[in-house]
C-alpha cells in the first residue's frame, strides 16, 4: 500500500479503527495490532503524535493489552506452580521409594495441580508407591 510519508499517521489512524470495527475479538485485535504496528513502523515521535492525536483508539488498544499481558502473566504463574508441584512430588517420591520409574514420572508431569497436591500429601503416609496413586477411599 502506497501513502506518502506524512500521512502515515494517519493511514495507521484509519488501520486501527477499521480493526476495532471489524474485529470483536479482543485476542485477535491485539494480534492484527501486532502486524498493523509492524507494517506501519511508526517511530517513537510518529507514535507520539498518533497517541496525542488519537486517544480513543490508544486508550481502547492500551486497555485490550493491559489485559492480555496481565492474564500472559497469570497463565505463566500458575505454570510455573503446576512446574513446582511435580518438581516437588517427583523428590518427595524419589527420596521416600527411590528414582520413579518412566511411567509414574509421565503420570505425575501430566497430572493437573489439585492431583498433584493431593498425590504429595499422601507421599507422607503411604507405605509404599502405589499407595500415593490409589484412588481415594469411597467415605
Amino acid at each position: 500500500m502506497a501513502y506518502a510519508p506524512e500521512d502515515k499517521i494517519d493511514v495507521y489512524a484509519q488501520a486501527v479503527r477499521g480493526l476495532l470495527e471489524l474485529e470483536p475479538d479482543p485476542e485477535r485485535q491485539i494480534k492484527y495490532l501486532d502486524f498493523i504496528d509492524i507494517y506501519a513502523h511508526l517511530d517513537d515521535d510518529e507514535r507520539r503524535i498518533y497517541q496525542q492525536r488519537h486517544v480513543p483508539e490508544t486508550t481502547i488498544m492500551s486497555q485490550f493489552a493491559e489485559r492480555f499481558e496481565a492474564k500472559g502473566r497469570l497463565e505463566g504463574r500458575q505454570e510455573g506452580r503446576l512446574e513446582a508441584g511435580t518438581a516437588i512430588l517427583l523428590n518427595l517420591l524419589t527420596l521416600k521409594f527411590g528414582v520413579p520409574d518412566d511411567a509414574v514420572r509421565q503420570r505425575v508431569q501430566n497430572a493437573d495441580a489439585d492431583t498433584l497436591l493431593s498425590w504429595s500429601a499422601r507421599v507422607l503416609t503411604a507405605q509404599c508407591l502405589e499407595d500415593v496413586f490409589a484412588e481415594a477411599q469411597a467415605q
